[in-house]
């Protein structure tokens, strides 16, 4: 299932707005077992981590199948050329023969009994290919890191024979619908699982939470941009600690490490180096603001406020000494409170061929001017003199 076949499911079945499960709550530990019915299903699990097998493996075993594990390629086509396994999950990354060739040789083995078995790939947080090169390669789907047991329960759920499953329809249901937001939210680097736990299992409050952090996007990401560009440390640090706990207390932990990093980032002198580590820190916020407004059906969510305006130039490049010059003419302005004038000359110079930084600079000069913000806009450009 394509991310944006599972959108549409998840809107279909939540059509209100953000609070849509109202005052339901997810039991995080409700137990979900195939024991009590005829029959058994068995899964083979290839992990090269000891770790990683083990916890996989339990997450398997606590739903009921019979579960075997082995730690490389070689030892699954051994294992599948004397056992039949319904569904095998394997590692993307191992020693000698990796997921992929395991499972090419897997089908076009002779010996293999597990031919029509289903097969997942496991694959890390962070993963260059995109999703469609392994449903080219023959995988049935992807189970991504760290694992969630929710989302391992609905794929045996949805490959096992009805006649197996727990005549409980309720626990079934919600089953499915968690490891589909869970599955959402993950393609947005967001742990759904993790930060449920923090709101006890309550939906709507952390709906509520999530919903507050997309609202607060906007303006707290341009109120760092001036924190940045005027170099006050201990404001832009005070931010980026609260961002951080929110992004934990959400989940997002990936986008919480970043915030973090901008935390020791402001704690020197300047912050030359979090100026030049921005764009990173944005990227991953916008993609975590973006899969929650999505999931959230928030359609008033703005965000690319903090990337470079495009805009036509007139295809001149100047030099840093034309650039000081010019940035002193504005200042000068600005100096004998002739305000106009200077926004006439910050339209000037944006006409020309900047650099990404100092384009980014000269937008939110413009922001500064358009909020009246005219000393966040003489820090700047004094910055620039610097």
């Amino acid at each position: 299932m394509s991310l944006l076949d599972r959108f549409e499911k998840v809107r279909k079945r939540d059509t209100a707005d953000f609070v849509g499960f109202d005052d339901k709550k997810i039991e995080l530990d409700k137990e979900f077992n195939l024991y009590t019915r005829e029959g058994q299903y068995y899964v083979l699990v290839v992990v090269p981590d000891v770790q990683e097998r083990m916890e996989f493996e339990r997450l398997v075993d606590q739903t009921g199948c019979f579960v075997t594990s082995v730690g490389s390629g070689i030892e699954c086509l051994e294992q599948v050329s004397s056992d039949k396994f319904d569904l095998i999950f394997i590692s993307r990354i191992m020693p000698r023969m990796d997921g992929i060739q395991t499972l090419r040789n897997l089908k076009n083995s002779p010996v293999s009994k597990s031919k029509d078995a289903k097969v997942y790939i496991l694959l890390d947080e962070k993963v260059e290919e995109p999703d469609i090169y392994f449903e080219n390669e023959g995988f049935n789907g992807i189970v991504r890191k760290p694992y969630d047991r929710t989302i391992i329960q609905n794929i045996i759920i949805e490959n096992v024979p009805e006649r197996m499953l727990p005549d409980d329809d309720d626990l079934i249901e919600d089953i499915r619908e968690y490891a589909e937001d869970a599955a959402v939210l993950k393609a947005c680097d967001v742990r759904y699982l993790e930060g449920l736990k923090n709101f006890k299992g309550d939906v709507a409050a952390y709906k509520t939470e999530a919903s507050e952090f997309c609202d607060i996007y906007e303006e707290r990401s341009a109120n760092l941009l001036d924190a940045m560009y005027t170099n006050k440390n201990v404001e832009y640090r005070q931010q980026v600690r609260d961002l951080r706990e929110r992004a934990r207390k959400l989940g997002a932990i990936y986008l919480g490490d970043c915030f973090d990093d901008h935390v020791n980032m402001s704690k020197d002198d300047s912050l030359d180096v979090a100026e030049s580590n921005w764009q990173s820190l944005v990227t991953e916020w916008e993609k975590v603001i973006s899969g929650f407004a999505k999931w959230l059906e928030k359609e008033s969510v703005q965000i690319g406020g903090t990337e470079i305006l495009v805009r036509k130039t007139n295809g001149i490049k100047l030099s840093e000494r034309d650039i000081k010059e010019r940035v002193s003419d504005i200042l000068a302005d600005l100096e004998q409170n002739e305000v106009e004038a200077a926004i006439k000359k910050l339209d000037k110079l944006s006409d020309y061929e900047l650099e990404a930084e100092k384009r980014r600079k000269v937008d939110q000069i413009k922001k500064s001017f358009d909020k009246d913000k005219i000393n966040t806009a003489v820090d700047i450009l004094k910055g620039m003199l610097g």
